[in-house]
């Protein structure tokens, strides 16, 4: 409360000096104004009584009424002198003493001013008779300004005073005491075991009023149903024994929702895998008991003495035929199970080395012609020459392999021949660009965005998982530290172009892929 109770006020404090500054501000930039257009209006006015007085005066030679002229000016506090020079030699000025006074001023003084008004004396419109110079000062200006800036700032301070003063009353009435009234019984509330004493009282019918009837109610409302669950209590410690076996229940349906909670992650993860591995492990069971049923009549004839040479042959048959379903399923489960793997683990244990691009990308693609080899493909490889890597040759070999097969498997699917292009080049010193290109038949406009989902396949029922291109894309991203993108034309072929840099970053990531 003292928290919010001292922001509150610093913020009151803030907001009314804001106001009444910025009220006071534009009411010294008014009077400023209001102020510099009075001075010039009076400049203005001491300029026309002089060319209307002066004439006369020197055209008469009369010295003493041209001293009572410019004596008439010097009231205004704002000059500091006036010179008169005449045609004829007339030289008179006059201006203010040290004390105040009014002197004569020699011909050769040059009063210090920061405005000079310079009056020529026409008489009768016709005849020039001199010039009647008149020095400014602008010091009783400013210090006017001054001073109606000091009264100002002394009526805002006194203002924000006051009215911080009658804010904070009223809010320490009206606001802060009933809500130390409310903390308090809040506090009562608490630390009494049924809610007693914890009533407020406040008359006033207003905002606090309404909330702290709401209050009120509450408190008896929560008393209430602490008096029935004390009741509800001695009811059930009449019953323990009963009640005891039901939390013992309880407890084990506890653990076992615990134990849902925590299956439901790992079930989140592995769903996708699920459908995939659905087929060839349905196959595997089928075929297994379909194995074991025709074992149990081989071995039911062979109790009985009945058993034929055909029999034993047919089983040895049907034994040969779910062995080879069992383990090519088997296979098609494990190897899907550890393609999984890679795009869930991390692949950090693997060696880091450096090695020449060429003549690594030369050993992958022999490594991989027996794949190719029925399937009439051209593989060329261009690749500039002293490329090399700090990089980890087992991933950047897997990326270049499952966009090889994939080019295989998806691009010349029903084609007899097919053509690849692998090409390596510098971008700079630190970056190389690869691209690996096919002719064949291209990804449609609806399929591109999404080949490097995880699961998403358009070989669902023959084979495919989903999975090639999403490990190829988490290896050049996370591995490699580069970039993978695709371009491609239906009927024309499928560009994967990947930027990384010659030396990869150090993975932090301390798991493995099996």
């Amino acid at each position: 409360m003292k928290s919010i109770k001292t922001k509150l006020m610093f913020w009151l404090m803030a907001w009314i000096t804001a106001i009444l500054g910025t009220t006071g501000l534009f009411s010294y930039l008014h009077n400023q104004e209001r102020n510099e257009a009075d001075y010039q209006s009076q400049r203005a006015a001491v300029k026309a009584r002089l060319a209307m007085s002066l004439p006369h005066s020197v055209w008469q030679l009369d010295d003493e009424n041209v001293r009572l002229t410019l004596d008439s000016e010097l009231s205004w506090p704002s000059i500091i002198a006036i010179s008169v020079k005449g045609e004829s030699g007339l030289s008179l000025g006059r201006s203010h003493d040290t004390d105040g006074s009014i002197r004569d001023m020699p011909p050769s003084e040059e009063p210090r001013s920061d405005d000079m008004l310079n009056i020529p004396i026409i008489y009768q419109g016709k005849e020039h008779l001199g010039n009647a110079t008149v020095y400014l000062s602008r010091q009783a200006l400013a210090k006017h300004q001054r001073d109606q800036l000091i009264e100002l700032s002394a009526q805002i301070l006194l203002l924000d005073v006051m009215i911080f003063m009658i804010m904070s009353f009223n809010l320490q009435r009206f606001l802060f005491q009933p809500l130390a009234r409310l903390q308090q019984a809040l506090n009562t509330a608490i630390r009494a075991p049924d809610a007693s004493g914890a009533q407020v009282t406040h008359v006033a019918d207003d905002e606090i009023g309404g909330i702290v009837n709401g209050f009120n109610r509450i408190v008896a409302r929560t008393a209430g149903d602490l008096a029935k669950r004390t009741e509800a209590e001695a009811v059930a410690r009449a019953e323990r024994d009963r009640a005891e076996e039901a939390y013992r229940q309880l407890m084990e349906a506890q653990q076992t929702l615990v134990e849902t909670e925590k299956m439901a992650s790992l079930g989140s993860l592995v769903a996708g895998v699920a459908h995939e591995i659905n087929t060839p492990v349905g196959i595997t069971l089928t075929t297994a008991s379909h194995l074991g049923t025709a074992t149990s009549h081989i071995i039911e004839k062979v109790d009985g003495g009945t058993v034929k040479k055909s029999d034993f042959q047919a089983y040895l048959d049907t034994a040969k035929e779910c062995s080879d379903l069992i383990l090519s399923n088997a296979e098609r489960a494990a190897n899907l199970i550890h393609s999984f793997k890679q795009v869930a683990v991390d692949q950090t244990s693997e060696a880091r080395r450096s090695f020449q691009l060429q003549d690594y990308l030369n050993e992958v693609i022999t490594s991989l012609k027996p794949r190719f080899k029925h399937a009439n493909t051209t593989i060329n490889v261009q690749c500039e020459e002293d490329i090399l890597l700090d990089s980890y040759p087992g991933s950047f070999a897997q990326v270049v392999t499952n966009l090889m097969v994939n080019s295989l498997v998806h691009g010349f699917e029903n084609r007899s021949s097919g053509k690849i292009l692998i090409e390596a080049r510098r971008n700079n010193p630190h970056y190389i660009t690869l691209t690996l290109s096919d002719d064949g038949k291209g990804i449609p406009p609806e399929n591109l965005s999404r080949v490097f989902d995880p699961f998403f396949t358009t070989r669902r029922g023959s084979g495919g998982s989903g999975l090639g291109l999403n490990i190829v894309y988490n290896i050049v991203r996370q591995r490699l530290g580069g970039s993978i993108e695709v371009h491609s034309e239906v009927n024309k072929g499928t560009t994967f172009t990947i930027t990384m840099p010659c030396s990869a970053p150090v993975n932090q990531s301390k798991e493995n892929i099996a």
